[in-house]
């Protein structure tokens, strides 16, 4: 009789906690806020993403680079000619005059982009993100002054840089934030360089990384600088008297002040004022490099720091004249990044790996990933109701004995 009590308990405390689970499976626990806007980001060659988004009513497609670097909003205008350059000729051209909500205006703008420089005017239309829609102000490019951005795969850039970067006009997170589409100015990205990924506006995908979000706070008012506990390269304390870092998904590599990426060079072996060529056979006895921001370490083996094509490999770490240490997507491949505007901080928590159970953008519009979720929840379902079954079962089995024994 003991036997059938305990049997009853532990059954209902596991139905209790494998319904709980399963509704917090149905409910998308990965939300910090029930307002949030996802939107796939699509891997390109180089490790780089896009994200794919509508302009105007009714819309008009567009490859966008989020950049967190700076605050910069600006699209490919048909007002610039593809005669005269090829930014406009290899990309998407934003048509105001097919929008019915646009409001153009005559002020100009003139925005550095890793180099090259991009100018026209001011516009005012509505964007679409994913089932959100909402107004925005950007620039209309009209003219570049290079032919950087004739290569690159997206269309235009949507800022998300913290403080002023040059510009007087509200980021697209002020704008979900401004309109409700959100309730927190904050975003978190997942970009891997070898998948696809997303980012996620009002809130964080705790799907997406492993434990917590470790946060620290900005250091500077212009950018997303923070403070970096400690940097080794194998037994080489790299760290230094100031020690300070900022985030850059523009960016393929990682840059550090020059008399500690020196330091590095001396280890591999290469001349620190040439490209650092390296010998292949000998990558597996490089040391790792470890970046420490507050309580968590995040390692950077060789085989990702070293760029191997055939016989050729060469380093990814660069110096500058500065003392900040530069972290671009070399950095970026292993974390999970939030951003926090309002509470003027930065997280990290180790990435997860890609998984076709995790709900991301795919490179082409299919049902690959509704369909995982979808097998993923039956699978849940099923084996949830297998659980209620048997625990129906095992509370009548314990009804009729305690019957039987009241008969006795």
């Amino acid at each position: 009789m003991q036997l059938l009590w305990f049997l009853t308990a532990v059954c209902l405390y596991l139905q209790f906690s494998w319904t709980r689970a399963f509704k917090d499976t149905e409910n998308n626990q990965n939300s910090y806020d029930d307002k949030t806007v996802t939107i796939p980001l699509i891997l390109v060659y180089g490790g780089f993403h896009y994200a794919e988004i509508g302009i105007g009513i009714p819309p008009q497609k567009f490859k966008i680079f989020f950049d967190t670097w700076n605050q910069n909003t600006w699209i490919t205008s048909t007002k610039c000619p593809r005669e005269r350059y090829a930014m406009c000729k290899n990309h998407a051209r934003y048509d105001a005059k097919k929008s019915t909500a646009r409001i153009e205006t005559t002020e100009e703008f003139s925005y550095v982009e890793y180099g090259t420089t991009v100018s026209g005017t001011i516009t005012e239309d509505k964007v679409t993100l994913g089932n959100r829609v909402v107004s925005q102000s950007f620039g209309e490019a009209n003219a570049t002054n290079g032919e950087t951005l004739a290569t690159v795969t997206y269309d235009g850039s949507f800022g998300l840089g913290f403080g002023s970067t040059g510009t007087k006009h509200p980021t697209i997170l002020q704008s979900m934030a401004n309109s409700g589409a959100i309730n927190k100015q904050v975003y978190g990205i997942y970009a891997k360089s070898n998948a696809n990924g997303e980012i996620m506006f009002g809130g964080y995908n705790k799907a997406l990384f492993s434990g917590e979000l470790e946060f620290t706070k900005v250091l500077s008012p212009q950018e997303w600088m923070f403070g970096i506990k400690r940097i080794t390269f194998g037994d080489e304390d790299l760290t230094g008297t100031v020690c300070q870092g900022v985030v850059n998904d523009g960016s393929h590599h990682i840059y550090g002040p020059k008399v500690q990426v020196e330091k590095i060079y001396k280890r591999l072996d290469c001349d620190p004022y040439k490209l650092c060529e390296v010998d292949c056979s000998k990558i597996s006895t490089f040391p790792q490099l470890k970046i420490t921001v507050k309580t968590k370490e995040f390692t950077i083996k060789p085989e990702d720091y070293i760029d191997r094509e055939g016989d050729k490999c060469t380093g990814r770490i660069f110096h500058l004249d500065q003392p900040t240490w530069v972290l671009g997507n070399l950095f970026l491949d292993k974390v999970y990044t939030a951003y926090d505007v309002e509470g003027a901080q930065i997280g990290f928590a180790p990435a997860n790996p890609p998984s076709s159970t995790i709900s991301i953008g795919p490179t082409t519009r299919s049902t690959t990933t509704t369909t995982t979720t979808t097998t993923t929840s039956t699978t849940t379902t099923s084996a949830a109701s297998t659980l209620v079954f048997h625990c129906k079962y095992m509370k009548f089995v314990v009804v009729m004995a305690v019957l039987k024994y009241l008969q006795l």
